[in-house]
């Protein structure tokens, strides 16, 4: 099990990411290397696989490589959250030739290691080109035509789990991900990986979580220091609400705690100083600062300096917080 660790900012950055690079690795692993991802990743290569074009064969070899699975840099990072395919194989272009040295040594080494692999590792930039060509082709021949349905399904799902968060909290949409995904109301989520163990703190990126239309049996988790850590995972049941823990009286509290819910919901009533916003709360001013500090470092407020004072408002983003959490505002 791999526990991953959240803070106030990891909850303020987590996001949902629609991917088509993903889309191309996992409906092209084959069950015969890889762990089956269902039927929908198997019939739709029974569809397309007629249709495969040559130049897609170098990219086929790269994802088909190893049962293990593949290279960290095949999967995109970047900042944008709606993602075109021309800009994940860029970022796939402008990895170093120490990082592809790097990633292909944990395949392993001399005969041990894949000779896909082996000769990605050897050609350099012209084998990422090539890798990269394939994927192009690919899509254009293969997933193209069926990737505007399938990202309607992927908004569909991020808009149902979207409203859970909205709901109920961060860390109850979590734990509808998928069984293997548990949340821990210590802000933590426990990730089941076969025998994978070990624990990671987000430190402060948060989470990328990735629907994926053709994975429908488990989840697959990449976390490593340096970029944000990402969770791929299915699609919950179509036009159904994703199953429900026992309602949380405040949704606020459960994402934030209850201590820095009640302090962004004091901001949120008039702009402040830290030292009013320490005596409306009963708090000391060192306790305030604190406060205030998490809550910025989240996006949730913003600080500016007045004269000798610097005085904490609501950020769009705590705003929306507030808006989408009426029943705790009520309670408060």
């Amino acid at each position: 099990m791999i526990a991953l660790r959240f803070g106030v900012a990891d909850l303020a950055n987590t996001r949902f990411v629609i991917s088509p690079l993903d889309h191309l690795l996992a409906g092209s692993a084959r069950s015969g290397v890889h762990q089956g991802n269902g039927s929908r990743s198997e019939r739709w290569w029974r569809d397309v696989r007629r249709h495969v074009p040559d130049r897609a064969r170098r990219f086929l070899d790269v994802v088909n490589a190893s049962p293990i699975g593949v290279p960290d840099f095949m999967v995109a990072d970047l900042d944008s959250v709606r993602r075109q395919l021309n800009d994940e194989l860029d970022a796939l272009l402008s990895v170093s030739q120490q990082a592809v040295e790097e990633n292909v040594a944990m395949f392993g080494s001399g005969n041990e290691l894949p000779t896909a692999l082996a000769r990605l590792r050897d050609d350099g930039a012209r084998g990422l080109r090539e890798v990269s060509d394939g994927a192009w082709a690919l899509f254009r021949s293969c997933l193209a035509s069926d990737w505007p349905d399938i990202r309607r399904a992927l908004e569909a799902d991020i808009a149902v789990r979207a409203r859970t968060a909205a709901r109920s909290g961060i860390g109850t949409m979590l734990n509808t991900l998928h069984p293997k995904a548990v949340w821990r109301d210590e802000g933590v989520l426990e990730c089941t990986l076969g025998e994978l163990e070990g624990s990671f703190d987000l430190g402060g990126r948060g989470l990328e979580l990735r629907p994926n239309y053709f994975v429908q049996r488990s989840i697959s988790l990449l976390a490593e220091p340096g970029r944000q850590s990402l969770l791929l995972h299915p699609l919950g049941a179509p036009t159904a609400e994703p199953p429900s823990r026992a309602p949380i009286a405040d949704g606020l509290a459960a994402a934030l705690g209850p201590a820095r819910a009640r302090v962004l919901r004091t901001i949120a009533g008039s702009s402040c100083s830290t030292t009013e916003l320490a005596q409306r709360l009963g708090i000391t001013p060192p306790s305030a600062s604190a406060h205030a500090a998490a809550l910025r470092a989240a996006g949730l407020i913003t600080t500016r300096r007045q004269g000798k004072q610097v005085r904490h408002a609501l950020s769009e983003v705590g705003h929306d917080l507030l808006l989408d959490n009426p029943v705790a505002a009520r309670a408060g």
